[in-house]
C-alpha cells in the first residue's frame, strides 16, 4: 500500500514537473476568474436577500436604490448616506483581499462596477459625516484600495426653463421657418446660428456614431423619434419613465429626418443609447452619486462616443452655504474624474457633455463649478490615482455647455440670463428657446430654455464632427469644437451687467466638420473636388448663404422647424 502510495506520489510529482507547467499559468487564471465570477455572484445575491432594492443593468454593472431616511442633509441640496461608502480597489486585487477589507468594515456589497473595481459598500452601523470621512481617509491608506469616499446625495434638476407648450401654427409654410442662415429666425433659429444647415452639405462624409444620453425618461413611440430611442439593457427599458425634459432633448440631437412631420435633430447618423437617471416620482427626493456613476458607465460599455448630462445641482447653491457646496463639490470633483481617468486608462474613449446649470437658489447665474457632477472638475480636485492618465487628459474629455441668446437684430449673440458661467465652461450654444420634441399629451412639441437645451446642441455636433474621422480621440473632438479659431459668433455679457461675465465662443458645425475634414489623408482632394468655400482661420467670418436646396429638401421637415 505504502509503495503504490509512493509510486503515485512520484507521478503526480512528474505530471507537475513536466506536463503542467505548460498550462499551469492559464489553469491558475481560470480558477481566479471563476472564483471572482462565484465571488461576485454571491455578493449580489446577499445583497438581494438582504432587501437590498438593486439596479442591475448587467451581472456585474448595478447599484442599490439608497433608502431615504438614511440620507442626511449637509444643506438644503446636500447630502451623505450615513451608512455607505464608495470604495475602488487598486488592479490585481484579488477577491480574497477584497473580503477581508469588507469584513473588516462589516460592511455588505450593495453595488458594484467591476469594470472598475468600483463598489458599494453597505456598513452595518450609521455614522456621521465626519465619522465616515476619516473611515475613507483611512481607506485610502490601505495598500489595496486606490480611493475610498462617501456616497454623497444631491437635489438633481434638469436644467431647463419649461415654458407651455407650443403647437405648430395652422398656417402654409412662411419665411419665419426658412434655411437661410443670415436670418438667423424661426423655429430652427439654433440650426442656422450654429451653421448645421450647412455642416450638412457634407453627410457624405459622416460615419455612424453612438450618442448616450443620461436624462429624465423618453417617449419612444413620438412620431419624430420611432425607432431611434435603444437602451444598454432590458432593464433600462423596463425602467424607462417618459417625461418631457427626456423627450425633448432627443430631439435636438436625433429627431427624424426627412419625414415631412415635426422638427429635425442635428445628427441623423448616430445611434441613440439612452438611460433615464431620475429618481422614481413621489418616492424619492435625492439622488445618489451612484445613479449617476452607473448611467455613465453603462453608457460608455455599450459603445457610445458622445454622453449627454442635461443636469445638474446649481438650482439649489446659496451663497450663505457656500463652505459646504466648496467641500461637496470638490468631492464630487474627485470622484467623477477618478471614473473618468479609470474609463479612459480601459481604452474608451469619449467625450462627456454637461450643462452648465440655470442660475442659483436666488435665480442669478453662479459659476458653472457648483452644478456638481462633470462641471466640478478642475485641475485642482481632479484625481487619478494609479491609472496613468493625467489630469488635464481627464479634463480633454469633458465638456462644459453654456446657453445663448440672440437679440437685436438676430446676429448678436448675448449669454442667456440664466446661464452659469466661470472657467470651466468651454463653449456657447442656442438654449433660448429651441423648439423640439415633447410628450404627444403636451402637443408633440414645444420651446424649451435651459442649458439642458444648449448642451444637446453641443453633443449632436460633437458627434457629427467625431462621425468625419472615427480616428480622432475624444481630446481631439473637444479641441476642434471648442476651438475659437473654429467658430463666428462671440456671446458677450448683456444681461448681467453687474457681473464680470467673460465672453464665450459659440459652437459652429460647419466650421467643426470642415477642421474635421482636413484631419482625413484625402482632405486635400476632399475639398478640391467639391464646391464648398474654404475653411477661414483667424477670427475671419466665412460667407453665410442659403444652403443647396437639395439639402434643405433633404432635412428639413415641415412647418414647426
Amino acid at each position: 500500500m505504502k509503495r503504490n502510495a509512493f509510486f503515485l506520489t512520484i507521478v503526480i510529482i512528474l505530471c507537475v514537473v513536466f506536463v503542467c507547467p505548460l498550462n499551469l499559468p492559464q489553469l491558475v487564471s481560470e480558477v481566479r476568474t471563476a472564483k471572482e465570477a462565484n465571488t461576485h455572484a454571491a455578493w449580489k445575491t446577499e445583497a438581494a436577500k438582504s432587501g437590498a432594492s438593486l439596479y442591475s443593468y448587467e451581472d456585474n454593472l448595478y447599484y442599490a436604490q439608497t433608502p431615504e431616511e438614511n440620507i442626511i442633509p449637509i444643506g438644503k441640496s446636500l447630502a451623505f448616506v450615513n451608512n455607505e461608502v464608495i470604495i475602488y480597489f487598486k488592479d490585481g486585487t484579488s477577491v480574497e483581499k477584497k473580503q477581508e477589507l469588507i469584513d473588516a468594515l462589516d460592511a455588505q456589497v450593495v453595488g458594484c462596477a467591476a469594470i472598475l473595481n468600483k463598489y458599494q459598500l453597505r456598513l452595518s452601523d450609521k455614522k456621521s459625516f465626519l465619522s465616515l470621512q476619516k473611515l475613507c481617509t483611512e481607506l485610502c491608506q490601505n495598500k489595496n484600495v486606490a480611493f475610498a469616499g462617501c456616497n454623497l446625495a444631491k437635489h438633481l434638476t434638469e436644467d431647463a426653463v419649461p415654458d407651455d407648450p407650443w403647437t405648430e401654427p395652422d398656417e402654409e409654410y412662411s419665411a419665419a421657418y426658412n434655411w437661410d442662415e443670415s436670418k438667423i429666425d424661426g423655429g430652427n433659429w439654433w440650426l442656422k446660428a450654429t451653421q448645421t444647415v450647412s455642416a450638412w452639405d457634407y453627410a457624405e462624409y459622416f460615419h455612424p456614431i453612438r450618442i448616450g444620453v443620461l436624462d429624465g425618461g423618453f417617449e419612444t413611440n413620438h412620431e419624430d423619434l420611432q425607432n431611434k430611442i435603444k437602451y444598454p439593457s432590458k432593464c433600462y427599458e423596463r425602467t424607462n419613465r417618459p417625461s418631457s425634459h427626456g423627450t425633448h432633448v432627443a430631439g435636438i440631437i436625433y429627431a427624424n429626418a426627412n419625414n415631412k412631420i415635426g422638427i429635425t435633430g442635428i445628427c441623423n447618423q448616430a445611434d441613440l443609447m439612452c438611460v433615464d437617471w431620475s429618481p422614481e416620482e413621489k418616492v424619492q427626493y435625492w439622488s445618489t452619486d451612484e445613479r449617476i456613476f452607473t448611467g455613465v458607465i453603462a453608457l460608455v460599455k455599450s459603445g457610445a462616443k458622445v454622453i449627454n448630462l442635461s443636469l445638474g445641482a446649481a438650482s439649489a447653491f446659496e451663497e450663505k452655504n457656500a463652505f459646504s457646496w466648496n467641500f461637496s463639490m470638490n468631492f464630487e470633483g474627485i470622484m467623477f474624474s477618478f471614473m473618468t481617468a479609470s474609463l479612459l486608462a480601459r481604452g474608451y474613449d469619449f467625450l462627456v457633455v454637461q450643462s452648465a446649470g440655470n442660475g442659483s437658489k436666488a435665480d442669478v447665474p453662479c459659476d458653472s463649478f457648483y452644478n456638481g457632477s462633470f462641471c466640478s472638475v478642475t485641475l485642482k480636485n481632479a484625481f487619478t490615482g494609479w491609472t496613468r492618465i493625467s489630469k488635464q487628459d481627464v479634463l480633454n474629455h469633458i465638456i462644459i455647455v453654456g446657453s445663448c441668446t440672440s437679440a437685436h437684430n438676430k446676429t448678436k449673440f448675448y449669454p442667456s440670463s440664466f446661464s452659469n458661467y466661470g472657467g470651466n465652461v468651454s463653449i456657447f450654444a442656442p438654449g433660448s428657446w429651441v423648439f423640439s420634441t415633447d410628450l404627444t399629451e403636451k402637443g408633440g412639441y414645444s420651446y424649451k430654455s435651459g442649458t439642458s437645451m444648449a448642451a444637446p446642441v453641443v453633443t449632436g455636433i460633437a458627434a457629427m464632427t467625431w462621425s468625419v474621422n472615427p480616428e480622432l480621440t475624444g481630446a481631439q473632438v473637444k479641441k476642434i469644437i471648442c476651438d475659437p479659431q473654429n467658430t463666428i459668433y462671440t456671446c458677450e455679457n448683456y444681461y448681467n451687467d453687474t457681473m464680470d461675465i467673460p465672453s464665450y465662443p459659440m459652437i459652429n458645425a460647419k466650421l467643426s466638420v470642415e477642421a474635421a475634414l482636413h484631419t482625413l489623408p484625402n482632405a486635400d482632394e476632399i475639398f478640391a473636388s467639391q464646391d464648398f468655400p474654404q475653411t477661414q482661420s483667424g477670427g475671419q467670418i466665412p460667407q453665410i448663404g442659403v444652403s443647396d436646396q437639395k439639402t434643405i429638401e433633404q432635412f428639413r421637415g415641415e412647418i414647426g422647424e
